[in-house]
């Protein structure tokens, strides 16, 4: 039996779903994108739940796919179904979920880390928190930034931090508008859970329909589009040669322009 990738703790009308491979950053393989799915679809269809807060087991949040795993993937077809049919599918349900989801970032968010905490509706970071999408580092691409990064925080904003792939402070990213807000690190807590409970002063349907609207443009065909562009940069030369290096912790030697 698979070891569980996450937890799911119901306080009074909060959920809590905790991605728990802290020994990996919270890595996301398979079956921690499969386990997000399905305690998401499991808080959407529980009545007593109001609010989701989403946050990290240890000292990540999440450090975005896990680069292992998917370095390992030799048949371009597994490589499409990692992303296609777990990414894909847990990306569409975060954005369609008809209730608040709080992003309670507890220290680094990369990748798709960041990518998840820029689809919740409310970010609230650790002072400790930093964010960053380095995946053009490995010869790679954030195709969740590259579609909606610049409505968020703003192109140059979204450019900087995709083509450097340098992390950013929670400070800064709150200046961006990629965070709602900035606490210490042992309010953390706290701190979500009272914003999930100020989203309950709103009627659901109103927060069933805001939720629609943002997310209007939003679509599936344009999601898979994003990520067969990033399947095929994974599955290049230089896709290659960046897993590899990730994987064997030194610098991707590119090919010459």
């Amino acid at each position: 039996m698979p070891i569980k990738c996450t937890s799911y703790q119901k306080k009074g009308p909060i959920t809590w779903v905790t991605l728990d491979r802290p020994h990996v950053l919270n890595a996301l393989n398979k079956e921690l994108w499969r386990e997000i799915y399905e305690n998401l679809d499991r808080a959407e269809t529980d009545d007593e739940t109001r609010a989701v807060i989403i946050t990290g087991a240890g000292k990540a949040f999440s450090a975005g796919d896990d680069i292992k795993e998917v370095a390992s993937l030799e048949d371009p077809k597994e490589i499409k179904s990692f992303f296609l049919n777990f990414a894909v599918p847990t990306i569409m349900k975060i954005v369609q979920f008809p209730k608040p989801i709080i992003a309670a970032v507890n220290g680094l968010a990369y990748g798709g880390g960041c990518e998840i905490a820029m689809l919740c509706d409310i970010v609230v970071a650790s002072q400790s928190a930093t964010f960053a999408v380095p995946e053009a580092l490995i010869g790679a691409i954030p195709p969740i930034a590259t579609m909606i990064g610049s409505d968020l925080i703003g192109r140059l904003n979204i450019s900087a931090m995709m083509l450097t792939g340098k992390p950013i402070t929670a400070n800064e990213a709150k200046q961006m508008g990629l965070v709602s807000k900035v606490v210490r690190d042992e309010k953390l807590e706290t701190e979500a859970e009272e914003m999930a409970e100020m989203t309950m002063r709103a009627a659901p349907s109103s927060i069933k329909v805001i939720k629609k609207l943002l997310y209007r443009r939003f679509r599936r065909e344009e999601i898979e589009q994003a990520v067969e562009e990033l399947i095929n940069i994974v599955e290049s030369g230089e896709g290659q040669e960046g897993h590899r290096a990730f994987v064997e912790k030194r610098l991707p030697k590119w090919a010459n322009p």
